[in-house]
């Protein structure tokens, strides 16, 4: 089978609704260059696929970036030069590499993971002038974003958990089910990778993909990781709306960050609404550890109570070594 009549069956199985969703308003111009994040499984490998078949009709230049952490020793090798070799077969330059993931105190092993996977994807971008990151999350990994964020008490933000096009960052499958890629993938004949640790019950994403998703679809309905989608657009647009606000009503004064150290200058934000005081907190601490401190619902209620108190001198101790202090 030629390369050509390849792509054609792939396209014929995908339908027009799942091409759709890869040309929406929000997919990049054409003469683009896209760097493709391939893991190995089947929602990245369904995405590389696809956007190989569109790329010519489309004027995209597209690259290949995959990445073993370390934490999966032989299979996640073998996940690798398994991307190596599909991209090569499809003629697109590939940047694989090795990288130890560094977990910081306070720090879960998958967030590390994620950070250390965000760095590289941005590095092989740059190295490869790529404007747009395509990543393969799928409504599914939504859905479960949002059940895993409101487990932990999140607020509208987390809520809003992944969108479709965040600066350079695309995720033109969300809104596409996994069960739907996989059958893309069998019906073209294609394989992928199985991660034998998606079996594993000990991360709580992996019992809420095998437990509670079930549950939810059988006492819900079938659509309702869609559903859950939508209510995160709802949450998404209500956030960007009240962090404008606490954007607007915040003098650049209000805070200062020296080696680790955020200091909040307290009389200026404590008479604001909860609503624009928490998210003012949480904007300082990611603009100060540059986007590597995602707080917690936890975090933004110490901070609350930190910037309300009225003793002096407390501080609060947060991951990755940064430190807020109240100044009175």
């Amino acid at each position: 089978m030629t390369i050509h009549q390849a792509r054609a069956d792939l396209l014929a199985s995908a339908g027009a609704g799942l091409l759709r969703e890869l040309t929406r308003e929000w997919a990049p111009a054409r003469g683009r260059r896209v760097l493709v994040a391939v893991s190995g499984g089947g929602d990245s490998v369904a995405l590389l696929h696809l956007l190989s078949a569109l790329a010519p009709g489309r004027g995209w230049s597209l690259a290949v970036a995959t990445l073993d952490h370390g934490l999966r020793g032989e299979t996640g090798a073998r996940d690798r030069r398994f991307v190596e070799t599909l991209a090569s077969d499809l003629g697109l330059e590939v940047h694989g590499e090795t990288r130890k993931v560094t977990r910081a105190p306070g720090l879960s092993l998958e967030d590390a993971a994620r950070n250390t996977r965000r760095a590289f994807l941005l590095e092989v971008a740059d190295a490869c002038r790529a404007d747009t990151i395509a990543l393969g999350h799928t409504v599914d990994d939504q859905a479960e974003t949002i059940l895993y964020r409101l487990g932990r008490g999140t607020g509208l933000a987390g809520l809003g958990a992944m969108s479709r096009y965040s600066e350079s960052l695309w995720r033109p499958l969300l809104r596409v089910r996994r069960k739907r890629l996989r059958h893309v993938l069998q019906t073209a004949g294609l394989s992928w990778c199985e991660d034998e640790t998606n079996s594993s019950l000990a991360p709580l994403r992996n019992r809420i993909r095998a437990e509670l998703m079930p549950v939810l679809e059988r006492v819900l309905g079938q659509r309702s990781p869609e559903a859950l989608a939508r209510a995160a657009d709802f949450a998404r647009e209500d956030e960007a709306w009240l962090t404008k606000m606490a954007s607007d009503c915040t003098p650049p004064e209000t805070w200062n960050e020296v080696e680790g150290i955020l200091e909040i200058e307290r009389a200026v934000i404590v008479p604001l609404p909860a609503p624009l005081l928490r998210r003012i907190l949480r904007g300082a601490v990611e603009r100060s550890s540059g986007g590597r401190i995602r707080p917690s619902s936890a975090h933004l209620v110490a901070m609350e109570s930190l910037v309300r108190a009225e003793s002096p001198g407390s501080e609060l101790h947060l991951p990755e070594g940064l430190t807020v202090r109240r100044k009175q």
